[in-house]
């Protein structure tokens, strides 16, 4: 029976944001690992306090061997980040504006499950990877970071780091280490964890996001021994520019609650179109033509969240309906918006069936970390946290968000088309950042209010 003495708090958090890296930031993937490598991007200063030091020497990188991404795969990870999406509008309650990032979430836990085992781990990859095991995911979500990090017109970066307490108590297992580095690029510091490193987290999620999220830490808990890290960041113009014509102001939004709202629409004839159990959605690529907006709109008098609900009870497939997309003519209307949302995980999550990973007499993250005395000990995740924010305009988008995963430990010492198709988002609607390739949604939110 494991003994629960002293609690110690485990943070992993994942930042998505427009960002850039430099030499010695969480964004510069070893050379020899060959993955997420980076252009260095105009970005905000970062100033270390001093007391942070890298770890290096301590940690073996092994080559992350090259595997085959199949759409199986992908389709997976979409409808479970769908089923993410849509749990979350049913814990939200009725007509939310609501953002996640189904990757974000996807990449985070990526790392803990490298340190996960039995069912808790089963749970996790049932949850967010859709049934695919971490040894499958690894590669698929390596392989979705170098793409993002290759992209030069819409701007991505990869970044993640893992922040340690050094007071030889505790010690990061080789293994797990080894995978984080070797698939996630990720860089290991060393930190005292007093307001010092609050302030270098928090200049580091700031950095990353340029500005759009300043931080996530208040403080560290006295128990706290590790923060994970991960950053993915964008930022991107409109492939087709709008003209002065193409823009409608002081248009009616409709809102959910059957009020109006004047913005400002945005006015396009767009060539490609989808339908998905029975709502209609276009693509509008940004520059580059890797990556597109994605609005979806249900049918006239259709209740969006219940339309959300439908989508994840039906297995519906985002990323096989871009895949598949059909070409007409479409008439397409955007309203420009900003949206922030943040949301705390662990019930969404639970309901989802990931139930495990949140009860310390049941959870396995033992190929994590332990103690260095031979103590009973037990680590379990305590709260995930996500925040967001994206701006949709004229020009283009930029979008951020900040997961985290709050962990503790214990020891026993501590259709035909004949007419243009119309998608006008004038009511309530879901949108997306899509990576055109794989189709998978790398952001997904929803609409029912300005």
């Amino acid at each position: 029976m494991k003994k629960r003495m002293m609690a110690i708090a485990l943070l992993m958090i994942t930042t998505l944001g427009a960002c850039s890296t430099e030499p010695g930031s969480t964004g510069n993937a070893p050379e020899e690992n060959g993955r997420q490598v980076s252009e260095v991007r105009e970005d905000l200063p970062v100033q270390m306090s001093g007391n942070a030091t890298e770890l290096t020497g301590e940690i073996q990188t092994i080559k992350a061997p090259e595997s085959e991404i199949s759409e199986e795969q992908i389709s997976a990870l979409s409808v479970a980040g769908t089923k993410l999406f849509a749990q979350t509008v049913v814990n939200e309650g009725e007509d939310k504006n609501i953002l996640l990032s189904p990757v974000s979430v996807a990449l985070a836990f990526g790392m803990a499950e490298n340190g996960a085992g039995g069912n808790t781990l089963t749970q996790i990859e049932n949850t967010i990877n859709g049934g695919t095991s971490i040894d499958e995911m690894n590669p698929l979500l390596s392989s979705l970071s170098q793409r993002m990090s290759s992209s030069r017109d819409a701007k991505w970066n990869v970044a993640n780091s893992i922040w340690f307490k050094e007071d030889g108590a505790w010690e990061i297992l080789p293994d797990f280490a080894s995978k984080a580095k070797s698939w996630y690029g990720a860089d290991l510091w060393g930190a005292p964890f007093d307001d010092s490193t609050v302030t270098d987290i928090n200049n580091w999620v700031n950095k990353e996001t340029k500005g759009m999220i300043p931080g996530i830490l208040d403080q560290i808990p006295d128990d706290a021994r590790m923060y994970l890290i991960n950053a993915l960041a964008f930022e991107a113009e409109w492939q087709n520019e709008y003209k002065e014509t193409d823009i409608l102001e002081e248009q009616d939004f409709n809102n959910a609650d059957g009020s109006k709202t004047s913005v400002t629409m945005l006015f396009s004839n767009e060539g490609r179109y989808f339908t998905l159990n029975g709502g209609t959605g276009f693509i509008r690529d940004y520059k580059g033509g890797k990556y597109s907006f994605m609005g979806l709109l249900p049918e006239e008098g259709t209740d969006l969240d219940a339309y959300i609900a439908d989508l994840a009870n039906s297995g519906a497939d985002i990323s096989a309906a871009i895949r598949n997309i059909q070409y007409d003519n479409v008439i397409v209307e955007i309203p420009e918006f900003t949206s922030d949302y943040d949301v705390e995980m662990s019930e969404i999550l639970k309901n989802l069936g990931m139930t495990d990973a949140f009860d310390g007499n049941t959870a396995d993250f033992y190929g994590m970390m332990k103690p260095l005395s031979d103590d009973e000990y037990a680590i379990w995740i305590n709260r995930v946290l996500h925040k967001t924010h994206i701006e949709v305009d004229r020009e283009g988008t930029r979008a951020a968000a900040v997961t985290a995963i709050e962990m503790e430990c214990e020891t026993a010492c501590e259709t035909v088309i004949q007419e243009p198709i119309r998608v006008i988002l004038d009511r309530p609607f879901i949108y997306g950042i899509i990576d055109n390739e794989t189709g998978l949604p790398v952001f997904l939110g929803c609409v029912n209010q300005m």
